[in-house]
């Protein structure tokens, strides 16, 4: 059931522990972005995206719990779960980042989620198999696909308060992609053939739920007239840009290296999954 996407902040003992734990938050230059400064349709454009950057990283939320467990279940190294447990915080301070700046900007965009399908939970596999399913989709796929789209928005941001945000996401990211290597540096001498076969799968069609960022926007045919210099300084690329963008990061960060341990795609699918489409004529 689809519900309005909203957060609740208590305050209090835990805003205080939360702190402790993440104190960078409040350090940041909130309150510096004049909107008059902006043109209408970027500052829209980029509370929108800033409002799908909290629900994504609400997701991811869920996501590092199910992983989390999934590493408990499969007896994985003692660190290696301490480690992980550590990027629950990570990801709920970015919620927390993502939606300060939708609302510096106006206020969050108005989104409904499903709370039930935001994490995946594999069925019908043993633990091991899950843990390894979960740590190649969230850490290897999403993170490693949100940390490389990211780092261009950075070099492109002109204002100090997003790319401040970036800045402090991607510090943390970066140990989150960091998660898939080494936990496939444990689980690899335990993997078959089957299942690396299997994870093959799991890749692409993770992939798959990628392709509309780099089909569809190139594909969707001209775009409406955004000020690109106002859309970058807020922390944003135009959707062609980031299309573009999108594509070359899967092959680059996540494709090419989950190759040299052995999950891959066949060359047909790959050629089908990033074959660019052509715009339509005006």
């Amino acid at each position: 059931m689809k519900v309005p996407f909203e957060l609740e902040w208590m305050g209090g003992a835990a805003e205080h522990h939360f702190r402790k734990a993440r104190p960078v938050v409040d350090e940041l230059p909130w309150g510096t972005i004049e909107l008059s400064h902006y043109a209408p349709a970027a500052i829209e454009r980029a509370r929108a995206s800033w409002t799908e950057v909290a629900i994504n990283e609400y997701r991811a939320v869920a996501s590092f719990c199910e992983v989390l467990r999934a590493l408990v279940d499969t007896r994985a190294p003692l660190d290696l779960m301490g480690m992980t447990s550590d990027f629950l915080a990570d990801e709920c301070s970015h919620v927390e980042l993502a939606s300060r700046m939708a609302m510096e900007l106006g206020g969050a965009a108005p989104r409904t989620v499903d709370l039930e399908q935001f994490a995946m939970r594999p069925r019908g596999v043993t633990a091991f198999q899950r843990a390894n399913e979960l740590v190649l989709r969230v850490s290897c796929i999403a993170e490693a696909f949100a940390g490389g789209t990211a780092s261009v928005s950075l070099e492109a941001t002109s204002h100090p308060l997003p790319r401040a945000v970036y800045e402090t996401i991607l510090r943390d990211e970066a140990h989150h992609r960091r998660l898939g290597g080494l936990y496939f540096e444990w689980a690899l001498p335990r993997i078959d053939d089957a299942e690396m076969r299997r994870l093959s799968q799991v890749l692409f069609a993770g992939l798959k739920g990628l392709a509309p960022f780099w089909k569809t926007m190139r594909a969707s045919g001209p775009e409406p007239a955004l000020p690109e210099e106002d859309l970058r300084a807020l922390g944003w690329l135009t959707p062609a840009q980031f299309g573009a963008l999108a594509r070359q990061v899967a092959i680059r960060d996540i494709v090419d290296p989950l190759a040299t341990i052995g999950m891959t795609i066949s060359t047909e699918d790959r050629a089908e999954l990033f074959a660019i489409a052509t715009t339509p004529s005006a």
